[in-house]
This record gives structure tokens, sequence and C-alpha cells, in this order.
């Protein structure tokens, strides 16, 4: 139990990875957990309590994402699919060494900081065995996507579900859907709602800009970056009348009209 200088990293997903790689490095010396059986953190759809499902795809382009120095493969398309994310994060843990240092199946279950700075840490392996062991730091890689934030509706008597139990289209057929918030998975999970249920709307707080994963067929970030350097806001407002003309009036399909300038 005696403080070390050791490194405690918790979580084998993106940032785990990038953590354990940066400290191996340098020749840090470091431990590293995970509690699923192995790489990809919410990345891995049978991870229990991922929030993945089966349509989810990278929302950044191949061409700009990665782990610097090992890009993704140049058959996968401009937005891989969450498997083929998963293949790449267990590929690079593999070539940089990082995958038989991992300790799987363990959970941090409590960490403690003393009065000297260093962090006490209990960890509980598959048996339900626990051990104790002290570090001079812990890098929480965790994530924060696995406690959902169950909403309650009064009067509602249908199914309230939280988008992390959601897998696969086929939960809406014959059902009538309402999704609730536009972010990434909101967008995608009604656009699998609007295929599959009987009928499917979208709720948002405020109106949004929604801009396409391709503009004159390149990724969006690709044209992005190739694009021309400009102000701020002429930057808003090119790309506000662009985004007009590819997207049209959102207010035709019942959205709310956007209340601030596009980026």
């Amino acid at each position: 139990m005696e403080p070390t200088e050791r490194t405690l990293i918790i979580g084998a997903g993106p940032a785990g990875l990038a953590a354990a790689r940066a400290l191996k490095e340098q020749g840090l010396p470091y431990d590293h957990v995970e509690r699923h059986s192995a790489v990809g953190g919410l990345w891995d759809i049978d991870s229990p309590g991922t929030p993945m499902y089966e349509s989810a795809h990278f929302i950044s382009s191949r061409t700009l994402s990665g782990f610097p120095g090992f890009p993704m493969p140049e058959d996968y398309p401009d937005y891989p699919n969450h498997r083929q994310i998963l293949s790449y994060l267990r590929s690079f843990a593999a070539d940089a060494g990082l995958t038989d240092t991992i300790t799987f199946s363990t959970e941090v279950v409590a960490i403690e900081r003393e009065g000297d700075g260093a962090f006490t840490v209990t960890t509980r392996a598959a048996d339900g065995a626990t051990e104790t062991t002290r570090y001079a730091q812990v890098i929480a890689a965790s994530g924060v996507q696995w406690d959902p934030n169950i909403i309650d509706i009064p009067g509602y008597t249908g199914e309230i579900r939280h988008s992390v139990t959601y897998r696969d289209a086929s939960e809406f057929a014959g059902r009538r859907v309402l999704i609730v918030g536009a972010g990434n998975s909101g967008c995608d999970i009604a656009c699998d709602a609007a295929r599959s249920a009987d009928h499917a709307a979208i709720s948002m707080r405020r109106g949004y800009w929604f801009i396409p994963k391709h503009i004159f067929g390149q990724p969006v970030d690709v044209f992005a970056k190739n694009g021309p350097t400009m102000p701020m806001w002429l930057e808003q407002a090119v790309f506000g009348r662009l985004l007009r003309v590819i997207n049209g009036d959102p207010t035709r399909l019942g959205l709310q009209k956007p209340d601030h300038k596009a980026l």
C-alpha cells in the first residue's frame, strides 16, 4: 500500500487508449483496468450498458478522425459504422502494444484521495474479489454516457425510454414514437423511427441548424477544412445561406426556425 509513481487508467475506450499510449511513449508506469471483457468502451455494442445502437455511425469523417499516426483504413466509408470503429480501436490497441497491459473484467468501485495527494483505489474482479492499491494519479476515462437521465411526463401512461436502451429500428414497428431532443443520437433514432414506426415525430426546445454529412460530394468537415479562411461573421453568413439552399426552410417540415446564427 505504499504510494507509488504509477498512474491508474480507468476505461479502455478511445480516451483510455489515447492516455495509455501517451504514458507508454513517455516511459511512465501505469496500470489500466476495464470493466468489460475487451477493448472498445461504448463503441462495443455488446458491452453491458452501452448506449450504442445498430444504425450508429461516426459523426466526423474518417479522413479527419482517428489517433495520430494511425489513420483509419482507406476502405472505410466516409462515416464508419460502430462496428468499424470498434475494429479500428482494437487494431490501434494491438498495434500500440496496449491490449496485453489492460486488466479486463475489473471494475473500479471506490476512489479516495489521501492527505498526501495519492489515491486509494478499490477494484473488483469478475469473481467478486476486491483489491486496494494506491496510485499517484488516476485518469478517469470511463465515459459520461452510461447513466441515463430518465424523465417523467405527468399524465402520460405510455412507455418512456432513454436512448441508452435503444438498439434497433425494429423496436418501433407498429408504434407511435416521439423523440425528445435533436442531438446526434436523437436525430439518428428519429430517422430510424421515420422508416419503421407507424408514426414518428421529434420534439426540440429550439430551432437548430441541421448540417448534412456531405457538401458537394465531400464530408462536411473536409469541405470546411479545405475551404478558404474567412472571418467568423462572413463564414456564418456564407455557411448559413448554403445550408438554406441545401436543406430549404426547416419550418416547412414543422420544425422551429433557428434562433441563432449558423456555427
